[in-house]
């Protein structure tokens, strides 16, 4: 449904998906629809629930033990993103917008993009604190 372009139709099924694989604990299978929402999200634009979305992905894969390359590689492009984002609100002045993207990126970032969005908070808090 996702390639199809019916992300409501797919919604829907990733979230019954979801309600059978917790029904029997198939930690596996609640990463895989975990995966599945986050990219529905990441396609509605909703960075930050598509990075809680692959964060859980993340946790079941490290529950069930299975790879979870799939999972990190999507978090990563996620985080860029919410990055991106998060230089956006900043410019136009929207702090608080702004350090919503960061935080979300900051733990699944590259350690460089990671170190700048440290410094980049705590300028905008220090902004913030004065106002």
């Amino acid at each position: 449904m996702i390639e199809q372009g019916d992300l409501i139709k797919a919604e829907a099924l990733c979230k019954r998906a979801l309600e059978i694989t917790q029904k029997f604990d198939y930690a596996d299978g609640m990463a895989m629809v975990f995966f599945n929402l986050a990219n529905l999200e990441a396609l509605r634009g909703d960075l930050l629930k598509a990075m809680t979305y692959g964060a859980l992905c993340g946790e079941m894969h490290e529950r069930a033990q299975t790879d979870s390359a799939s999972c990190n590689e999507l978090l990563g492009k996620l985080a860029k993103a919410a990055m991106k984002k998060g230089m956006e609100h900043e410019r136009k002045g929207e702090l608080a917008e702004a350090l919503e993207h960061y935080y979300a990126s900051v733990p699944f970032s590259e350690e460089k993009y990671r170190n700048a969005m440290l410094k980049e908070i705590e300028m905008i808090e220090r902004v913030a604190a004065n106002e």
